[in-house]
């Protein structure tokens, strides 16, 4: 009867936390980070503040969420919130967004061209465009929420322990990238390893377009430079 009683309130526990996160979540997505505050999480998830903050700060909140919201990426469980933006807006940045994907991803090296005609801004083969395909929702999300990304990087330098980022989520996708290069006759050893790295190159480029002036085009760049390289070289070996 003790060990049910202790799992009823784990189970209720866990609960009430996924309720925040979700709570957090939605107002950050709509107010931003620095206007959302803790009262409000509390109030929109039905707790007290006290019980907010055992959960964490808004920084662990924060973490918390970009765990969640990567996750559901990763799964295709991701769904958008309903957009507030007008709709000038909502057209510029769905035109940018659909433009940067199709032009990262579109090959110009099919029938009739050259190799001339494919450089680091162009998947030269189905595996680098599977490749690019799997990080660009996440590129697309962080240029999706340019400003809460921003604080998400700043977050994550103050906040202590391990975000799932760094753990469940990075086993999962770093298993999908080597799986990817293991078709292409690079032997697993040398698969692991450059998927590992292709997940740090994300990781850093997501730092580095928090802390600069980096467009998503220049992300997408600065992604597909890394998987040519590790899709050439390794392939090679």
């Amino acid at each position: 009867m003790a060990s049910e009683h202790v799992q009823l309130r784990s189970g209720k526990r866990r609960q009430t936390e996924d309720r925040i996160i979700g709570a957090a979540a939605e107002l950050f997505l709509d107010r931003g980070f620095k206007a959302t505050t803790i009262r409000a999480i509390a109030k929109a998830a039905e707790v007290s503040v006290g019980r907010v903050m055992a959960v964490g700060d808004k920084d662990a909140i924060l973490v918390r969420c970009f765990d969640r919201w990567i996750g559901q990426l990763q799964d295709g469980t991701y769904t958008p919130p309903p957009r507030r933006a007008s709709l000038s807006e909502r057209g510029s940045l769905s035109e940018r967004g659909s433009s940067t994907a199709a032009g990262a991803v579109g090959v110009r090296a099919g029938a009739g061209a050259s190799p001339r005609d494919t450089g680091p801004s162009r998947p030269s083969s189905a595996v680098q465009r599977h490749l690019l395909e799997l990080f660009l929702p996440f590129l697309e999300f962080f240029a999706e929420h340019e400003d809460l990304s921003r604080d998400y990087a700043a977050a994550m330098m103050r906040v202590k322990g391990e975000p799932e980022v760094f753990n469940t989520l990075a086993a999962d996708l770093q298993s999908r990238l080597s799986e990817s290069l293991v078709s292409i006759g690079i032997n697993e050893d040398h698969a692991r390893s450059s998927a590992a790295a292709l997940y740090d190159s994300y990781l850093g480029i997501l730092f580095r377009w928090a802390a600069t002036t980096m467009s998503l085009d220049d992300a997408v760049e600065a992604m597909l430079a890394s998987i040519v390289f590790h899709t050439r070289i390794r392939s090679s070996l």
